[in-house]
Parts: C-alpha cells; structure tokens; sequence
C-alpha cells in the first residue's frame, strides 16, 4: 500500500525561522521611517545625510567586533539576546524626545544647537549599534545550526522577509489611522509594535539550539588566509557598492515618496505612509520570495559572483523607473525588482561569507560581509543620497544613481572575467606541474 507524503515542518529550524521573523517585524517599523521622521522634527535633508552617512559606519566596526567576540568567548546567544532586550525600551524613547515647535521654526533656531537633537541622535546611534548586533549574530547562529546545511539559510531569511512586509505595511496603517485630523503624522504605534516585537525576540533567541563550537586557535591566521584571495577582495569591494545601492531604498524612499505626493498628488497624503508601508510588503512579501525560495538553485547555477552582476543591473533598471514616475502608487509594482536586485546581492554575500569562513569563524566572516556591505555601502550611499537630494531632487537623483548601476554592472563583468581567467591559468599551472 502506497502512504500518501504529508507536509512536514522541520522543527528543529522552526524557532530559527520565528526570530527572522520577529527581528525583522520590530525593526522593520522604524527603520524606513527614521528619515521622514527626522525630517519631520525640522533636521534638514542634508544632515540628515550627514547622519545616515555616520551612523552605517558603525557596522565597520560593531558588526567584525561582535563576530569576533562571540566567537572567541562563544556567547552568541547571550549578546543576541541583550541586544534585542535593551533595543525594545531604547526605541520608543524616541517618541518623548521634542522637536522643534512652530515658532521655534520661524525665529530660525539652528536644530544643531538644541540639546533635543543631540538627544534624539544619541538614541538612534544606540539603538543602531543593538540592531547590528543582534542582526550579524541571529545570521551567525543560524549558519551554525544550519551545519552542513548552509545552502538552506535563505528558506530561514525568507520568514524575515514576510516579518518586515507585514509589518510595514500594518505600521503604515496604523500610524495613518492614529494620525487622522493632526497635522502630522504620529508614530507613537510604530514605536509600541516594535517595543512588543522585540521583547518577544528576546524569548524566542533563548528557545534556539545553539551549542556553539570552539573556534580554532587559528582563527586569525586562517582568516587572514581567506582575505588574501583577490575574488574575496573583490567580492567584498563588490558588497560595498551593492550597499550603497542599497541605501538609496531603505533610508530615502519614504523621502521620495513623500516628494511625489507633495509635487504632484497631494490627495495620496492622508494615507501616504499605508502606500509607503506597501513598498517594503511587495519588496519582502513578493519581490524577494522566488529568489529565497530558489536562491540554493539559482547561486549553484550562475555563482556567487554572476549574481551581484545581475543585482546591478537590477538596481539600474529600478532606479530609472524611479526617476520617471510622478504618482506614488506606480512605485508599488516597481518594488517587485526588489527580488533581483537587493535579494539576490545580499544573499550571494551571506552565503560566499559562509563558504569561505573556517570552523568557528562564521561570525567573524559574517561581520566582515556587514562592514562592507552595511557599513561602508551603506554609509557611501547615504551621503550621496542626503547631497543629491539636497542639491537636484529625489528624481535626478535617482536618475543619476541608474546610471552609476549600469556603469557599475559593466566594469563588475569585465572584472569577474579577468579574475575568473587568472584563476582557470593558475589552476592549470598547477596541474601541469603536479603532472610533471
């Protein structure tokens, strides 16, 4: 008698796939919206570049520094767990922090100058420096309970993915909702859906199955033995862009947005931050699922580097189609690049990080792809963002950014190829002399 196959879940990676979801729900509500939010407390744009050009540094060192750590005294779990704790009461301190009032604008008060502001960064800067934390060491366990399994990471991250969808979406919803007769938008129930989710993070980071391994004593030299070939050079200079791509979506496309219905549909204001919150559910919920679904396949199939070539020219196609829209709803079916540009770049770098670390070591690896892709992309990107705007607008901005993609996609090609042929007649040389 044939037994007909029943559906199975994997109980031992469910928990796993519980803290993507949850971390990605608590922080997905405010890190979009940090930019329109402090530029509604009347920082200009141009330092709100500034700042987002600083605060992404701090994945240079927090995320190696975090990997490191917890691989040499194996604390993962703890420091995850920390992390998310403090994050979930820090964040909605942000809600009581003043802004400049009405007349305060009018006498012409230099926000720099007040002591909310430098309140209100230092905060920020905290609560980024816990996110970073929590996030490279939640990738560091997963890959190490994952064990031989490395390939099947995404189908873990993609739980991420619907966290963040669902979750800015609802939070658009409910800040609109909660925002209705006032003049601007309120966040305090961003603030309070990000508090609950992470407290629950902390939770559901104790319930996971990691026993940590022992690094080797070795690690340094081992790891310095990675560093020494070119492609993993390149492959973390190739992060670096990728980020700074990257940056122009999470942290200005609100501010784009926003632009869109000022200029030119003003009647999309009152439920603007619903139709922003959609942006990131059609990103996480729709644009990204077939490439995490198929992402083991389609890394197999093309390599890690072909991948970051395809996110290029992705990220090029995206950006000019931002720069020709003027009614902020067509950005929607746009987001669906979101898959084949950002995804499958980030993917690719989590996984080669993966491939080349040494036992013990994946944090430390993991920390480094976060510096370079989170911590100086990021960081480049944000100030040519926060300039741009500043100086030409949203639109041209991102018309000129569309041209940095396509232009970065050509020489990432050209180079792969020359990389991948010195490899070939190296390997070759080898083998005719192991011959000989």
């Amino acid at each position: 008698m044939i037994q007909k196959k029943t559906f199975q879940v994997n109980k031992r990676l469910l928990p796993m796939k519980i803290t993507f979801f949850l971390l990605d729900f608590g922080t997905a509500p405010i890190n979009p919206m940090l930019t329109t939010i402090a530029k509604q407390r009347g920082i200009p744009v141009f330092i709100i570049g500034i700042i987002f050009t600083f605060l992404p540094i701090l994945n240079v060192l927090v995320r190696p520094l975090a990997g490191y750590v917890t691989d040499r005294w194996r604390c993962r779990k703890a420091f995850c767990m920390g992390a998310s704790f403090i994050n979930a009461f820090l964040t909605p301190a942000l809600h009581f922090i003043p802004s400049l009032t009405d007349q305060q604008k009018s006498d012409g008060v230099d926000i720099l100058t007040t002591w909310s502001f430098w309140l209100f960064l230092s905060i920020m800067m905290l609560r980024s420096i816990l996110w970073m934390v929590g996030d490279v060491l939640q990738d560091a366990i997963c890959i190490e309970i994952l064990g031989e399994d490395k390939e099947k990471y995404s189908l873990q991250r993609i739980y991420g993915a619907f966290g963040c969808g669902l979750s800015t979406v609802f939070t658009g919803w409910c800040v609109d909702l909660y925002s209705q007769g006032q003049i601007e938008k309120n966040y305090l129930p961003a603030y309070l859906i990000s508090m609950v989710s992470l407290i629950v993070h902390v939770f559901a980071v104790y319930g996971l199955d990691s026993r940590q391994i022992s690094s080797s004593k070795n690690m340094s030299k081992e790891i310095g033995k990675v560093l020494s070939d070119v492609k993993v050079l390149f492959y973390l200079l190739w992060s670096v862009i990728g980020g700074a791509f990257t940056a122009f979506i999470w942290f200005y496309l609100y501010i784009y947005i926003d632009d869109l219905a000022k200029f030119y549909h003003p009647e999309r204001k009152p439920w603007i931050k619903t139709i922003q919150g959609l942006t990131f559910t059609i990103q996480c919920c729709v644009g990204e699922l077939p490439i995490y679904l198929w992402s083991k396949y389609i890394l197999r199939k093309i390599g890690h580097m072909t991948a970051f070539s395809i996110g290029f020219l992705c990220f090029g196609i995206r950006f000019y189609l931002y720069s020709v829209i003027i009614d902020p709803v067509w950005v929607l079916p746009v987001e669906l690049l979101n898959g084949v540009s950002f995804a499958i770049l980030f993917l690719s770098g989590i996984s080669y990080a993966a491939k080349v670390a040494p036992p013990g070591s994946e944090g430390t690896l993991q920390g480094l792809f976060g510096m370079a892709f989170q911590g100086l992309g990021i960081s480049i990107g944000c100030f040519v963002a926060g300039f741009t705007f500043d100086k030409i607008g949203s639109l041209n901005s991102f018309r000129l950014m569309s041209y940095v993609a396509f232009a970065s996609f050509l020489v990432q090609v050209i180079i792969n190829q020359l990389v991948q042929r010195r490899r070939t007649k190296k390997h070759k040389s080898n083998s005719n002399q192991i011959n000989t």
